[in-house]
């Protein structure tokens, strides 16, 4: 059933899993959403425009405006705008648990991927004491969703909602980067939850076939540091 948002432009950068889910809320809801190319949006240099800064008062990415006038920023506002009733939750108890796994992903997930996942990527400095605190708490994620999962199969009702999306794509680089095939044995539920999402139709078509899980966590290489 396609939504009705009107048609939209999502501003970001290649590879921004931040975007992808937008992207890939539009996928499930049929929101019609063109990512805009590089002839429309350049980062460093677009959104830091008067015009873009006038629309986006943080200047950052993703964004979205549509034809109706609606401007956004924030990568969970755009895919709640871009959602459906069945991602965003039925009832306001299942509203409540949708928004409260995308707030888990954003404040525990995110920091720990960045820490762990940033310096290899070579966009972060290491910091010895901070990688091994953001280990302990990767574990401590994945056993607290492996529990959760146990008995389900996603995180909120009985089919993909945003908080499984949302929660999904903020795991990207840390299943692509560190949750190497041992870690991946010992947690199980969580390992068959993100395999059976990222295999949707609608998660490939954001993601397309260059997604791999890694075989081996990457290490720090101070030579890839800008």
């Amino acid at each position: 059933m396609a939504s009705n948002q009107g048609k939209g432009t999502l501003y970001t950068f290649p590879g921004n899993f931040r975007a992808y889910k937008a992207q890939i809320a539009a996928q499930y809801s049929g929101a019609q959403l063109t990512v805009a190319g590089e002839d429309k949006f350049r980062m460093n240099e677009t959104n830091q425009s008067p015009d873009y800064v006038n629309k986006f008062p943080t200047g950052k990415v993703p964004a979205y405006e549509n034809d109706a006038g609606v401007y956004l920023f924030e990568s969970n506002a755009i895919a709640h705008f871009l959602s459906n009733e069945q991602l965003r939750g039925k009832t306001v108890a299942e509203q409540s648990q949708v928004l409260q796994w995308i707030e888990y992903g954003e404040r525990e997930i995110n920091p720990t991927s960045a820490t762990l996942v940033y310096p290899c990527m070579g966009i972060m400095q290491f910091n010895k004491q901070n990688y091994e605190l953001a280990k302990d708490a990767l574990n401590h994620i994945l056993r607290l969703l492996n529990n959760y999962l146990r008995p389900r199969t996603y995180l909120v009702g009985e089919r993909i909602t945003l908080a499984d999306i949302a929660v999904a794509s903020d795991l990207l680089l840390l299943f692509q980067w560190i949750i190497e095939p041992s870690l991946r044995e010992s947690y199980p539920n969580v390992t068959r939850w993100f395999t059976t999402l990222i295999n949707q139709k609608e998660f490939q078509a954001v993601l397309g076939k260059d997604y791999h899980l890694c075989e081996k966590t990457a290490q720090f290489d101070a030579k890839k540091i800008c």
